[in-house]
């Protein structure tokens, strides 16, 4: 297993010459959107950046200011005319900052294998004591399962996972990973990402080629090993999420009792599956919400200085939910989870989708 090499800002000098300045970007940014502010958009960050590639600028605590800004949703990426990677950039930009700052140095401790993985395993073992883990059947066909952060607080979920796969003739392998590194890589901390990548990798057993997940911001992170990783493992590799694995089966849900639900789609959610999957069960409403696919600023939960700037996002996303009058607010990223719990003052029922199919839905076949 190796290491690809970290790419330099300088390695970019040829993408950020390119951008051809027209704009699009600012029609995708859900930040520039609410503040108009040219900093916030990649187009205006590129400028920054090349003025510090060409050693005009310096990345300054000001720069990396605005980089923080940033939501990592990728619509910029996903608009650009000339398929420039802005968040490939802006994350290398924020790697160069970080290995020389004060805060950088807060982040590397806190997310040091030593504090994260010990704090996420300590957990693991608590919540463990309260549910005990069910074993898979065992099928010609396997999948192993990666449950992320949140699978130590909600063991339950696992189990969960094993019996859909068993409903699919998939027997769940157990895998004992820990966080997929998103954390690490979106502060800037790309070694302690890599890192955490190696030792996930490390852990996957030979022969078996799909990992589920059924987190949007796990399934992307997972994808962004290979950037930055050369292992034959990883070659072969199938990443899907369990939703995917559900549309293309012939299993159905049907709600234990009549209520109305309403989704919030995920920025790295890359289709429809959830949907389809929502509106097909039975003994549900579902009620689309205006901009369901629009950001919900999870990333500006960084620094105080982004909350202030997300907070018009943080509005509209709490005035599109309370039109539905929906009964439940279902989404497909725990990331997304927490900040759609905060918008909405914990006082509405939100859940993963996955855990609202474990505790309101039967499964028919």
């Amino acid at each position: 297993m190796g290491n690809k090499t970290i790419k330099n800002l300088s390695d970019y000098k040829d993408e950020l010459h390119r951008c051809s300045k027209c704009g699009i970007c600012q029609d995708a940014c859900p930040l520039f959107q609410t503040t108009g502010n040219e900093c916030t958009v990649s187009r205006g960050q590129f400028i920054m950046l090349n003025g510090v590639v060409k050693g005009d600028l310096k990345l300054s605590k000001n720069i990396n200011k605005y980089l923080d800004m940033c939501l990592k949703c990728n619509k910029c990426t996903e608009f650009c005319p000339g398929e420039i990677n802005a968040l490939d950039i802006l994350l290398c930009a924020k790697h160069e900052y970080f290995k020389n700052s004060f805060q950088g140095k807060i982040y590397s401790f806190l997310e040091s294998k030593l504090v994260f993985n010990t704090f996420l395993n300590i957990v693991k073992n608590f919540c463990g004591l309260f549910h005990k883990k069910i074993k898979s059947k065992q099928y010609e066909r396997k999948a192993i399962y990666f449950g992320g952060c949140i699978s130590k607080l909600h063991p339950e979920v696992n189990n969960f996972i094993t019996t859909l796969l068993n409903e699919l003739e998939i027997e769940s392998v157990d895998v004992n990973f820990n966080c997929c590194g998103m954390p690490f890589l979106t502060t800037g901390n790309i070694e302690r990402f890599v890192e955490q990548a190696k030792e996930n990798i490390s852990k996957l057993p030979i022969g078996i080629n799909t990992i589920i997940t059924d987190c949007a911001s796990c399934r992307w992170a997972l994808n962004e090993y290979k950037k930055y990783i050369e292992d034959e493992k990883l070659k072969d590799i199938e990443i899907k999420s369990i939703y995917e694995l559900i549309a293309e089966s012939n299993i159905t849900f049907e709600s234990t009792k009549n209520i109305s639900v309403t989704y919030h789609k995920p920025c790295h959610e890359n289709n429809n599956v959830c949907e389809k999957i929502i509106s097909s069960i039975k003994n549900i409403e579902y009620k689309e919400m205006d901009n369901y696919d629009k950001c919900c600023g999870f990333a500006g939960f960084e620094h105080p200085e982004q909350l202030k700037q997300i907070k018009p996002i943080m509005n509209n996303k709490k005035n599109n939910i309370e039109k539905t009058k929906a009964d439940v607010l279902i989404t497909s990223c725990v990331g997304c989870l927490i900040s759609l719990s905060f918008i909405t003052g914990f006082r509405k029922k939100t859940r993963r989708l996955i855990t609202f199919l474990k505790d309101y839905c039967k499964i028919i076949k």
